[in-house]
């Protein structure tokens, strides 16, 4: 249904998803020695203090004394950079472990569109990886430098991943709200149709059930869900959203009626509206065009 409602003005912005920093722990080693065992691999998940490896000191003593390399974090392995038997020192990074419970959704937005966007400005997040189911998040900061060759700033919304779908290098679509305005009449952008110069929309008919009129409409501003209605439209009206493209590319010029179209594509009568008739709707028409006839040759 054709409406006034809130609308907010948004910039569109695509982006990846990325590790928090500060999430990232490494594990090691206080002593020199070699990989006795390894209890995680790659893409396992670890609770804090959990073993991950053993190892086996080049200290003297039969057996060689063994200690335990435990988990600084609960979090996802990351990478792993150990073998069974290999030596280690202090020094090296056997592990990595990530805490991937708040991760980062970062937008690549063009330096020209950054002046309206500030810390806190509310965001709709769609990963098209995960369908489409929309999250919302709210800038952090951007990074510390622009990136020169883009002509960009990259925008940092931190998003919840407390169920684990998100994964870091997931491709994120951003709607970034810059402004908002009161009571403005606008439709779904699914209701759209036409080229840019020829907008249109089809409106459903008062009257006659299963019957829509394609009518042009002027357009002003549009968002990621909606489009503003500056002419062609009422309040209250209601369009075409699930099925508007197919209706778009039937014939307009062969003047049938909905009737017609469907007598033709189904192979029998139809009523007025475009429903199936009933035993008796039939029987009865049956008789009205017998009566016709004899009206005709009489």
């Amino acid at each position: 249904t054709v409406k006034e409602r809130d609308f907010e003005s948004t910039i569109f912005a695509i982006g990846r998803i990325e590790e928090d920093p500060a999430g990232r722990s490494a594990l090691s080693t206080r002593i020199p020695g070699r990989i006795a065992s390894i209890h995680a691999i790659e893409g396992d998940f670890v609770e804090k203090d959990q073993v991950l490896a053993r190892v086996e000191s080049l200290q003297p003593g039969d057996p060689p004394p063994v200690i335990d390399l435990r988990a600084p974090r609960s979090g996802v392995v990351i990478r792993s950079h150990v073998r069974l038997g290999e030596p280690v020192t202090p020094e090296r990074e056997l592990m990595d472990v990530s805490d991937h419970s708040t991760l980062w959704a970062i937008a690549t937005i063009p330096e020209t569109q950054t002046a309206s966007v500030k810390a806190g400005t509310l965001a709709r997040i769609r990963i098209p990886a995960l369908g489409e189911t929309v999250r919302k998040a709210r800038l952090l900061r951007f990074r510390a430098e622009a990136d020169r060759e883009a002509g960009a700033l990259r925008a940092i919304f931190p998003l919840d991943n407390a169920g684990g779908d998100l994964l870091p290098g997931m491709r994120v679509e951003f709607s970034i709200v810059t402004a908002a305005r009161k009571q403005v009449m606008s439709v779904p952008r699914t209701a759209v149709q036409g080229d840019p110069a020829n907008r249109i929309v089809f409106v459903k008919d008062f009257e006659l059930a299963h019957s829509f009129h394609k009518v042009p409409v002027v357009f002003g501003e549009e968002n990621d869900a909606h489009v503003e209605v500056l002419s062609g439209l009422f309040p209250g009206d209601e369009v075409v959203t699930r099925g508007s493209y197919l209706l778009a590319f039937t014939n307009p010029s062969s003047g049938m009626s909905l009737k017609e179209k469907l007598d033709a594509d189904h192979g029998h009568e139809h009523n007025e509206d475009g429903s199936e008739m009933t035993p008796a709707q039939r029987e009865a028409r049956r008789k009205e065009k017998e009566a016709e006839l004899q009206a005709a040759s009489g």
